[in-house]
């Protein structure tokens, strides 16, 4: 790994960055996706355009904020957020951080205390990834008249029965993970990136594309200020920005 790529020195703070030369860029999307050929095409990097050293910052923040999110997990916890904003499927990358005495990139081990330092996911050369995205939304998602927004609302219910994040049993929302007018193409795209076994003919109103909240953190889940990921079996963690 390349030692120029030293960072400067950080007070109290933690960033996450990645080589601009492993980030692909998106292609224009076409006016309308209606097959699962384009969606993929429209999902897929293209490598990037110039050789560079720069560094892309992925997240920065005061130290204490990691800390608070991070728990017990230390480690663990910000190689999970970078696997599932550059490679969530495949999880080809590793965490370096940035020894300023040394002035070299050291490999973390998952059990180690997250420091104010620069953290560098760093993938195998060759390997072109795509950023995670969010959607943005420019208002609630309309259901069509083909649609069948209720009967997910109903099987996400009657699977869940109680909020995800606080045990709550009522009033829930479904509250959905990708927008509806993503539709069904692109949503298998997001699916398969995230979980590495695309299910053929998967609806953007299959259940496995809803979670059941409180209205008032589906408030929060709704605008991106409210996240949840994969901990156990038998728990779950969330945070809020």
């Amino acid at each position: 790994m390349d030692s120029n790529l030293a960072p400067q020195n950080l007070v109290g703070q933690l960033e996450l960055r990645i080589s601009a030369n492993s980030v692909g860029l998106y292609p224009q999307p076409p006016t309308s996706i209606n097959s699962d050929l384009l969606a993929a095409q429209a999902m897929l990097p293209q490598p990037p355009p110039n050789t560079t050293d720069d560094l892309i910052c992925l997240l920065s923040g005061p130290l204490d904020d990691f800390l608070k999110y991070s728990r017990q997990e230390k480690s663990k916890w910000l190689i999970d957020i970078a696997h599932d904003i550059c490679d969530p499927a495949f999880l080809r990358g590793s965490l370096f951080v940035w020894n300023v005495g040394m002035e070299q990139w050291d490999l973390v081990a998952h059990t180690e205390p997250l420091t104010a330092s620069t953290y560098l996911y760093n993938v195998p050369l060759g390997v072109i990834v795509g950023l995670s995205k969010m959607s943005i939304r420019t208002g609630k998602s309309i259901t069509t008249a083909t649609g069948h927004a209720s009967t997910m609302a109903n099987r996400v219910k009657h699977r869940d029965e109680v909020c995800w994040a606080s045990g709550i049993m009522y009033p829930l929302v479904n509250s959905h993970i990708c927008p509806k007018r993503m539709g069904d193409h692109l949503a298998r795209i997001v699916f398969r990136d995230f979980v590495s076994a695309p299910i053929p003919d998967l609806s953007i109103y299959n259940e496995i594309f809803g979670i059941s909240l409180t209205k008032s953190l589906d408030a929060y889940f709704d605008v991106y200020e409210l996240g949840l990921r994969f901990v156990s079996v038998v728990s779950s963690s969330f945070l809020t920005s």
